[in-house]
């Protein structure tokens, strides 16, 4: 049921003006981003209409719906003849996202600052707050100050085009920060990036504030290239008879 808020006009008096629900599309939508986002649906996974429907208590048209708009978003695939699927990455493909991510937020970072530093040190105040804190709670809960630290900085340029670009990568760049991002030390190391980014902005450092955050972006490549190549020494001693430190 809609629900409604109280305006007033200068001379209809007040009135009701009647705010939209959000469409079961746009619900089932967030619901299977955020099932995406937080590893309950693998990378690569084949994704069944009948029974995320089941799941989560509705019709498959609001679920193949969903599956159009993640589609947009990078999220899944939509193969023809062979069904919807969960998005993967490689080491090309996760660089050419945050390559993106990286012009997208230093763009940002750049306009905002033109506009108003001390705003923008401001808006991220809270984030930062609540990153410190979250950081007890460890590296699940930290992900969600830590898109709110970023979706703020993007949100703060005051740019729609801009911030509708960030928004069709975030699922993914949240996506696989959550897959990455698993040890004490990594949080630390994120929340004290964004302490330094903050104090830049105080200070008006533009340079030093867009050279961490441009650093700060391409934590989850270096941190990937480094797994993947433990991985691959593994995978070399394994085959041949070798121990690994």
């Amino acid at each position: 049921m809609a629900s409604a808020e109280r305006v007033s006009g200068e001379s209809e008096g007040v009135v009701e003006r009647i705010l939209r629900p959000r469409s079961l599309t746009a619900i089932v939508t967030d619901q299977i981003r955020d099932l995406i986002i937080a590893d309950k649906l693998a990378l690569g996974e084949q994704l069944s209409e009948n029974t995320l429907a089941e799941q989560l208590g509705v019709s498959r048209t609001p679920v193949r719906e969903a599956f159009l708009h993640l589609e947009s978003e990078g999220l899944v695939e939509v193969r023809p003849q062979r069904g919807t699927f969960v998005f993967q990455y490689d080491a090309t493909e996760l660089r050419e996202i945050l390559e993106l991510r990286e012009v997208l937020e230093a763009g940002a970072l750049r306009i905002a600052l033109s506009r108003d530093s001390a705003a923008l040190a401001e808006a991220l105040t809270p984030p930062l707050a609540a990153g410190g804190e979250a950081m007890q709670r460890g590296p699940a809960a930290y992900q969600t100050v830590d898109t709110a630290f970023h979706e703020t900085l993007v949100r703060a340029s005051d740019n729609r085009e801009l911030v509708d670009a960030y928004l069709r990568i975030s699922g993914r760049v949240r996506a696989i920060r959550y897959r990455i991002t698993r040890s004490i030390d990594q949080i630390a190391s994120s929340q004290s990036t964004h302490e330094k980014i903050v104090a830049a902005i105080r200070g008006a450092d533009v340079a030093e504030a867009e050279a961490l955050l441009r650093h700060h972006v391409y934590s989850s490549y270096r941190f990937f290239l480094e797994q993947t190549a433990k991985s691959e020494a593994a995978r070399r001693a394994a085959k041949g008879g070798e121990t690994v430190p």
